[in-house]
């Protein structure tokens, strides 16, 4: 039996220099794992809808969808993830965490200092090539 392929957008969001990083909770998928925010594309939207209303949905933000950063497929076991990242800008609203344990902003070179959800390594190493190329 195939495996489902989950498409996922997470934005790499972009605040005074610094992006933010949320954590999953421990009892979900991936728990305690650190992560660009994001979720699910629904039926009919596009890769920027569904990011804009997952991160109002999530955190309660306001957001803009930029760049395209990377993409990664990644095999958790039961399923299959295909995440493509982008560069995201904050518009407005205060962080409120609806579907994580944590958050932090951190600079570019601090992120892999965290653990991350395996999927979201190829967009950390985009966005390093985007800031220093």
């Amino acid at each position: 039996m195939a495996k489902p392929e989950i498409l996922v957008v997470a934005g790499v969001i972009e605040k005074q220099g610094r992006y933010l990083l949320t954590q999953r909770f421990e009892n979900a998928s991936q728990g305690g794992l650190w992560e660009f925010p994001g979720g699910k594309v629904e039926a009919g939207e596009t890769d920027a809808q569904a990011l804009e209303r997952e991160l109002q949905e999530e955190l309660a933000i306001e957001t803009t969808t930029g760049q395209f950063l990377a993409d990664s497929v990644f095999d958790y076991g039961d399923k299959v993830i295909h995440l493509k990242g982008y560069l995201t800008h904050w518009v407005s609203g205060e962080l409120v965490l609806h579907s994580h344990q944590d958050a932090k902003w951190v600079g570019c070179d601090e992120i892999t200092g965290y653990a991350l959800c395996p999927a979201d390594y190829p967009i950390v190493d985009a966005l390093k090539h985007l800031i220093y190329q």
